[in-house]
C-alpha cells in the first residue's frame, strides 16, 4: 500500500525515534511510505500571529504533495498535522485568503495549490485505513501486563472542524479514543487519566521553563498516580517537555512526575516483535529502555528472527 508521508523536520533529527518506529511498523503492515518531495518545515505553529503569511510553509508542502501526484498524506507529528490541516481547511473555505495563498506560492516560484489535499494523522490512519484487525494479526509480543497511559496532547483533535481525524474518521473531540483502541489491540492495559488532552506547554518549552515544567509535571503525575508504567505520546513537541526535559517537571511538582515516556509507534513495534534498539527506544531520556527490557525479560513469548 503506497502512502504519501510527511515526516517534518524534528522527526529527522532529535525525534528520529518517532520517524524510525513509524517506518518500521509501516513496513510490517505492507505500507510503502513515499516522502513528500522537497518538503520543508511546517512552520511549527510559531507563525500564526503573521496572518496569511503563516499559511505559506504548510501550503508549499501541500502544493508539492499535489505536484508529485498525491492527494492524501499521512503525518505523524501533531504540530505538522495541525498546521497542514489548518491551511488545507482555509484553502477549502476560499475567499481572499485562498487567493493570497496562491499569490504567495506563485511569487516564490512554487507549484500551485490546486485542490484541498486530505491530511491524515498517522494514528487515525493506522486505526481506520490499515485497521485494528490487521494490526492484531501482526502482534507477536502482546503487551500483557504493561500499564500504558495514552497522551494525545491538544492539537490532535481540536478544532474538530478542520481535522480529518474528526471529519473523516469520527474521532471524539472531547474524549479521543483511537490510541486507547490501538493499545488495547496490542494487549496493553490502558490507563485512562484526566490529563490525556491537556496542553503540555510546548509553546513555552524554551521561553518559560517554569510554566512548561508545571504543565508537563501535571500530565506525568496524573498518569503515574492513575497507575501507569509508561506514558505513550504522539507529538515531538510534547516529547520535549515530557521526556527530554522531564527533570524540570520533577523539579516543579515532585517525584510523582517521574515516568518513562515512549512514542506509541515504539510500543507497536515492540508488540510486533522488534527489539528496542530497532525502534531507538534508547533515545528516550526518561529511562523507557530499562522499562521495556524488564518487560521483555518477564514476558512469555518467542521473539521472531528478523
Amino acid at each position: 500500500m503506497k502512502t504519501a508521508y510527511f515526516p517534518g523536520c524534528s522527526l529527522k533529527t532529535i525525534d528520529r525515534a518517532y520517524d524510525v518506529s513509524t517506518r518500521v511498523i509501516a513496513k510490517d503492515l505492507g505500507m510503502t511510505l513515499v516522502e513528500v518531495e522537497d518538503y520543508s518545515c511546517c512552520g511549527a505553529g510559531e507563525l500564526k500571529g503573521e496572518g496569511v503569511k503563516s499559511h505559506f510553509l504548510p501550503a508549499r508542502n501541500l502544493a508539492h504533495l499535489l505536484h508529485q501526484g498525491e492527494t492524501e498524506v499521512m503525518v505523524s507529528c501533531n504540530v505538522c498535522y495541525h498546521e497542514l490541516s489548518r491551511t488545507a481547511y482555509t484553502f477549502e473555505v476560499g475567499g481572499a485568503v485562498r487567493d493570497e495563498i496562491q499569490n504567495m506560492l506563485n511569487e516564490a516560484g512554487e507549484p500551485p495549490l490546486t485542490e484541498k489535499p486530505s491530511v491524515r494523522n498517522t494514528l487515525e490512519y493506522l486505526v481506520n485505513v490499515v485497521g485494528l484487525d490487521t494490526i492484531a494479526q501482526h502482534v507477536r509480543v502482546p503487551l500483557t501486563g504493561l500499564r500504558v497511559a495514552p497522551y494525545y496532547g491538544c492539537l490532535y483533535h481540536r478544532p474538530g472542524k478542520m481535522l480529518s481525524s474528526v471529519q473523516i474518521a469520527g474521532e471524539d473531540t472531547e474524549h479521543p479514543h483511537f490510541m486507547h483502541d490501538l493499545l488495547k489491540t496490542l494487549g496493553a492495559t490502558v490507563v485512562s487519566h484526566p490529563a490525556e488532552t491537556t496542553c503540555c506547554g510546548g509553546k513555552n518549552l524554551l521561553s518559560d521553563g517554569r510554566t512548561s515544567g508545571k504543565l508537563t509535571g501535571r500530565i506525568l503525575s496524573k498518569a503515574k498516580s492513575s497507575g501507569a508504567d509508561v506514558l505513550a505520546l504522539m507529538c515531538p513537541k510534547c516529547a520535549g517537555g515530557l521526556d527530554a526535559l522531564q527533570p524540570r517537571a520533577i523539579d516543579a511538582v515532585g517525584e510523582g512526575a517521574k515516568l518513562p515516556v515512549m512514542y506509541y509507534t515504539q510500543l507497536v513495534g515492540i508488540a510486533f516483535g522488534h527489539r528496542p534498539e530497532e525502534l531507538y527506544v534508547g533515545d528516550m531520556e526518561s529511562d523507557a529502555l530499562s522499562l521495556i527490557e524488564q518487560f521483555l525479560s518477564q514476558a512469555e513469548y518467542s521473539l521472531p528472527t528478523h
